[in-house]
């Protein structure tokens, strides 16, 4: 059944982030709708304040990439897991552990929820019905303290930068779990960090979301391109620009990815100030603003085809950052 909505994690800038410094720069978690026919956004959940599990002044607050599992959305935050039924979005369980800084996904494996704590360069694994920790890993094959500590809360840290793998995004790979790491540009087995696919060159462009399309993976960099690797040999073998052909593209970090059969819904997110103008140097390859501003985008892609069906722009101030894409099917 082809999706008709979508929903949209992510979160709204605040006005003088980039001033306050790195941990402070959103200041509204949200989630909206999108009707893909109407290409009307609708919000449907937002977090406006912190509490107990941020830091006491300007928590960063956003929603980052979510699942689904049946009739249950997780839905993280930086310090946070929630636990919604749907379709009502009734809370059912809240977890956070002094381990979560600057969460950037949650996912389902079993009775497992894998949580990258990006900010530590670890993934923290939890029970799903208790939320009790019952492993961390850390994504460059070290012992996850190994320049942390233990006994330290981070959620109400605002930020641990510079980070030393930034990971992003869990799947399986042959009964493993792999995560994909932005600083390196790959992805590589949580068990044997040597295990690994090389996405940008060496990590010359940040990499963000891994997904499977029936028996290939597909990933996402920041420049826009996705890329297509065989999941045995651990190699690219394909690399789609959906704006290759057109005088005029997104200026945005792209981030956030479904996949609908061959129909790929891809993220772009508003721009903001970064001291970090290395991740940014994509934008002197003929990247320019699209449409009327530099907005938060969802484009449509037909991967078969190679052919771009739709572009949504988001309203001014509704949702800057884009973290994940889900279907919405109520």
């Amino acid at each position: 059944m082809a999706v008709d909505k979508v929903l949209i994690t992510g979160a709204g800038l605040r006005p003088n982030g980039f001033e306050l410094g790195d941990g402070k720069y959103y200041e509204k978690s949200i989630m909206v709708s999108l009707d893909l026919s109407t290409g009307h956004f609708t919000e449907v959940l937002s977090k406006k304040e912190g509490g107990a599990h941020y830091p006491d002044e300007h928590p960063n607050l956003q929603y980052t990439a979510a699942c689904l599992e049946g009739d249950v959305l997780w839905l993280p935050t930086d310090t946070e897991i929630y636990k919604y039924s749907l379709p009502d979005l009734e809370i059912q369980a809240v977890f956070s552990h002094p381990c979560f800084q600057n969460v950037h996904s949650v996912h389902v494996f079993g009775d497992d929820l894998a949580v990258t704590s990006t900010g530590l360069d670890n993934v923290v694994l939890l029970d799903k019905r208790s939320g009790k920790v019952q492993g961390i890993l850390n994504t460059e094959g070290l012992d996850p303290w190994h320049r942390f500590s233990p006994t330290t809360d981070y959620r109400k840290v605002h930020s641990t930068k510079p980070h030393h793998s930034h990971p992003n995004y869990v799947f399986k790979l042959e009964g493993k779990l792999w995560v994909t790491r932005c600083t390196q540009g790959d992805a590589v087995c949580l068990s044997d960090v040597n295990d690994s696919i090389d996405i940008s060159d060496g990590g010359a462009i940040s990499v963000h979301d891994g997904l499977w399309w029936g028996d290939k993976l597909v990933f996402t960099r920041v420049d826009g391109t996705l890329v297509v690797c065989e999941p045995e040999t651990r190699t690219v073998t394909e690399k789609h620009d959906p704006f290759k052909a057109h005088r005029n593209r997104p200026n945005g970090w792209c981030r956030g990815l479904l996949i609908e059969e061959d129909i790929f819904y891809i993220g772009f997110s508003k721009l903001r100030k970064t001291n970090f103008k290395s991740k940014l140097k994509y934008l002197s390859k003929g990247n320019f603003r699209y449409s009327s501003g530099n907005n938060s985008i969802v484009v449509a892609y037909d991967m078969r085809n190679k052919q771009v069906l739709s572009i949504h722009e988001a309203p001014e101030g509704m949702i800057d950052a884009i973290y994940g894409i889900l279907p919405w099917r109520y």
